[in-house]
């Protein structure tokens, strides 16, 4: 998450970018228009119907495989920031929202950078009025306000996992329902500042990529489409926009595919307040079960663990890219290591999944809670002794 510094800072604002090979006829008065920090896409406010609102990078593959090649690259804008990086929203006509809000909910910088984000329908107008497609969680709330929306996926069975009545996250949002903050928040902000992931009553459509089972899903239209389904019914250019989008090439594809087995990370410290040694010592237990020559270790996107200086030997992915999207290109292992991240479901069945669950540690089960497999044939391996 970002630090505390500079939490006023301007956020980058693509509609402010020129480019001096963007033809000059096209250029619109100031913030008239959002162009792509590249300066290949520029669309007018009153050509954008939809808003794609993703503080991840699942939600927005998901909205960029969902709709056809014109309405994503000239009649969308998109709001990005938390772990959609700048080097992700370069590609796109957006608004990049760096920074996120403190965790805890009475500290005055996080109110006042959420009404900040409240005041955006005044400065884009098309937020009043679009149709809009969001994650609802992280920045969102400002954006939809007590606007009706549809859900994108934060992760397969992400409705699964956190929306039951037992759930980390569920219990997390009653405790905020019903605290004085949570009422001046919902007050002030709409339903969805204290119900994100389709909790509340403004969410009218939820788009999965698999068939989930929740209560918030009752009542909603849904929309069940997996990604591999959408990737196969895209143009070819369409696919090629969305690979310069995450910036991967060829010599990743490769680079990905040259080692057998892969650990996927998740941002353990970050979540779940593990110190760096605790860490380190559990990854330890977890890597001396294989061979770690033939290892490499995927980042997730808001994973910035510095996982080289503790491991030299072991190969280190750390392009903030989807491992969804990149099993859709190819890359295959024969093994799959993971604690407890959902994207271990990306591969084919005949990957192996070695799946250590939340309970390797109090503070990862305190988090995540009952984290499901999102698939049915896993491997539990116990960890090593050293």
């Amino acid at each position: 998450m970002g630090g505390q510094a500079g939490l006023y800072a301007k956020p980058f604002d693509n509609s402010s970018q020129t480019n001096e090979s963007h033809p000059p006829e096209v250029a619109k008065p100031k913030n008239k228009n959002i162009t792509s920090g590249d300066g290949k896409l520029c669309v007018a406010y009153s050509d954008v119907n939809q808003v794609c609102i993703a503080a991840s990078n699942y939600p927005l593959l998901q909205y960029l495989l969902l709709f056809d090649l014109s309405t994503i690259t000239s009649h969308t804008c998109y709001f990005t920031g938390y772990a959609v990086g700048r080097e992700t929203s370069w590609h796109l006509p957006a608004v990049h929202i760096p920074l996120v809000l403190s965790g805890k909910r009475i500290d005055p910088r996080r109110w006042l950078y959420k009404f900040s984000l409240h005041f955006y329908k005044y400065r884009y107008p098309f937020l009043r009025e679009a149709e809009l497609y969001a994650l609802d969680n992280a920045f969102a709330s400002p954006l939809i306000g007590r606007r009706p929306y549809s859900l994108l996926s934060d992760g397969p069975l992400c409705l699964t996992n956190n929306m039951q009545p037992h759930s980390t996250e569920y219990i997390k949002q009653l405790r905020k329902r019903h605290s004085l903050s949570g009422l001046i928040e919902r007050m002030l902000f709409g339903p969805v500042s204290v119900g994100s992931l389709g909790n509340n009553s403004q969410c009218v459509r939820i788009y999965m990529t698999e068939r989930n089972e929740s209560f918030v899903l009752q009542g909603k239209s849904l929309h069940v489409q997996s990604l591999q389904e959408l990737w196969d019914t895209s143009c070819e250019e369409k696919r090629e926009f969305v690979k310069k989008v995450f910036g991967i090439t060829d010599t990743d594809v490769a680079k990905l595919n040259s080692k057998r087995m892969i650990f996927l990370t998740q941002p353990i410290v970050k979540d779940c307040g593990l110190s760096e040694q605790e860490y380190v010592g559990l990854l330890r237990r977890i890597f001396g079960n294989y061979d770690t020559s033939q290892l490499l270790i995927k980042l997730h996107p808001r994973d910035n663990f510095d996982y080289s200086s503790h491991f030299p030997d072991i190969a280190v992915y750390s392009k903030t890219v989807n491992m969804q999207l990149l099993a859709l290109l190819g890359v295959a292992f024969e093994r799959a290591i993971t604690i407890c991240s959902s994207s271990v479901g990306s591969f084919s069945a005949n990957t192996e999944v070695d799946w250590y669950g939340p309970d390797i540690h109090p503070q990862i089960k305190a988090f995540f809670g009952e984290a499901t497999p999102p698939v049915k044939n896993v491997n539990t391996p116990t960890l090593r002794d050293l």
